[in-house]
């Protein structure tokens, strides 16, 4: 549904004090029951404001709010339209909120640590011929960067995004790529400092990791990635300590 035709959907005028959090909140419901769909053009600001019964300036900051969460995207001179909501989308907003203290770092790698040594016995069971060449590929990139001192953190996200798309879970995928965006934002300035490190080591036991999926080891698979995270863990306190 085009939003040029807004009035035929039920948005309740309010007047009160923060109307853009009105306003906010009414497109996210448009969006969520389906009447927004990703594309759609919404209305110009002064059209806009005139069938919310608000001011320009109330739907210039809603705007602004739902620009920053991902879910409009504005152009100059172009208006706003639905913008398609990924994991991939919500990573940076998440990060700024999450990543400000050091202690948040540490448990996000918790949190990895628990859910991708239970992925990982996943993908020992479930992996395909695709996936293992994937797996296989993306450890071999991994490997070139870090032989050749090449400071790419790309390749190591998808190494582990290929194991994820092994266990053919859609909802761990996408968990796993919300994650590795967190972790790629949380070191990202103090990854040239880790791979000097006995990180470094970890990184070409990759394909340790890859020959026990291949080979259907679920508990080798995870032993080995256990014991690499736990690695990043001690590296990331070392590196960051006062």
């Amino acid at each position: 549904m085009n939003i040029g035709h807004i009035e035929e959907v039920d948005i309740k005028r309010k007047k009160r004090t923060r109307l853009y959090r009105s306003i906010v909140k009414q497109i996210k419901q448009l969006i969520r029951e389906g009447s927004l769909a990703p594309g759609d053009q919404l209305l110009p600001e002064r059209q806009l404001s005139e069938k919310l019964g608000v001011s320009r300036s109330a739907v210039r900051e809603a705007l602004c709010v739902l620009d920053s969460m991902g879910l409009v995207e504005i152009t100059p001179g172009g208006g706003a339209c639905i913008k398609k909501i990924g994991v991939e989308s919500i990573v940076g907003p998440l990060a700024s909120i999450m990543l400000k203290e050091k202690e948040t770092v540490l448990d996000l790698l918790e949190a990895l640590k628990i859910i991708e040594v239970g992925m990982i016995k996943l993908a020992a069971e479930r992996a395909s011929k695709s996936d293992l060449y994937q797996i296989r590929e993306a450890a071999i990139e991994v490997y070139n960067d870090v032989a050749n001192n090449r400071d790419d953190d790309e390749t190591d996200v998808n190494f582990h995004l290929a194991i994820a798309r092994a266990t053919q879970n859609s909802v761990l995928f996408n968990i796993m790529t919300m994650l590795s965006g967190l972790m790629k934002e949380a070191y990202g300035l103090s990854r040239k400092e880790l791979l000097q490190g006995p990180i470094k080591i970890c990184y070409y036991q990759n394909f340790e990791i890859y020959e026990a999926i291949k080979n259907n080891d679920a508990e080798l698979a995870a032993k080995l990635i256990e014991d690499h995270l736990q690695m990043a863990t001690c590296e990331i306190k070392r590196v960051n300590k006062p």
